[in-house]
């Protein structure tokens, strides 16, 4: 049991490096933090071509887009949270926008979400590249992993204490800072139809962001299409602290 835990650890990791080697392949530490800012402060609809993913290492040919970077969300704090967007295989203008949270808390997205269970690659067994994955989710959806809370994943924040006293409430103020400026980044989303989804922990972290999308909507002229959410194999009425002291 441990040694298969153990390769799907490192399996995950490495998915996770290669998006993220992406990123570092495009642009220098302060050039990815510019990125950021520029998201963060509302970005313009040509942004997202700095985080267009071309391929990536070991990659069979595919025919649909992908992006990967970061979306400042908290300026004060230098917070920002990273994603990986894969689109719809077929005709993604008219098929759904499906953000994925992975729960934990404290579990990347990208290594689990994307590379474990509904994302569009696996590694072959020889660990020298990657195939599809059959059964993806953007077959009939656009996926956007997003690590979230920061210190989650490669999402980070310039204040330490951000780390020691994060929370549910700031989590959700924080992804819905993030799609209200991604959108920004990526325009063509905006008038989209949303599905949150999510597991485990994201039990939380789902509905949560979803009462802020609601209050969001309430009051602004630019409302977020929100159709609707989805968790499954959630925690949501026991702590996992008493969950792993009974163990």
């Amino acid at each position: 049991m441990v040694m298969a835990k153990g390769k799907i650890f490192v399996v995950s990791m490495v998915i996770l490096t290669l998006v993220v080697v992406h990123v570092c392949a495009i642009a220098t530490p302060h050039e990815v933090e510019k990125q950021a800012k520029r998201g963060g402060g509302g970005g313009g609809g040509g942004g997202e071509e700095a985080d267009r993913i071309l391929a990536l290492p070991g990659q069979p040919k595919v025919s649909f887009q992908q992006f990967s970077g970061y979306v400042t969300v908290n300026e004060a704090a230098g917070r920002a949270l990273f994603y990986w967007l894969t689109e719809s295989f077929q005709n993604p203008l008219s098929h759904p926008l499906v953000v994925w949270l992975n729960g934990g808390p404290g579990c990347s997205s990208v290594a689990y979400g994307a590379s474990e269970e509904i994302g569009p690659f696996r590694i072959n067994k020889a660990g020298s590249g990657l195939y599809l994955n059959k059964f993806s989710w953007n077959t009939v959806a656009n996926l956007l992993f997003l690590e979230t809370p920061a210190g989650v994943g490669f999402s980070y924040s310039n204040r330490s204490s951000d780390l020691l006293d994060t929370g549910d409430l700031r989590t959700a103020e924080d992804s819905l800072q993030f799609l209200i400026r991604w959108m920004n980044r990526f325009p063509r989303y905006k008038n989209r139809e949303v599905y949150l989804t999510g597991e485990s922990y994201a039990g939380h972290y789902v509905p949560q962001l979803a009462r802020a999308i609601v209050a969001y909507n309430a009051q602004s002229k630019h409302p977020i299409n929100l159709k609707g959410f989805m968790v499954n194999n959630i925690q949501t009425l026991v702590s996992y602290v008493s969950v792993f002291m009974d163990l």
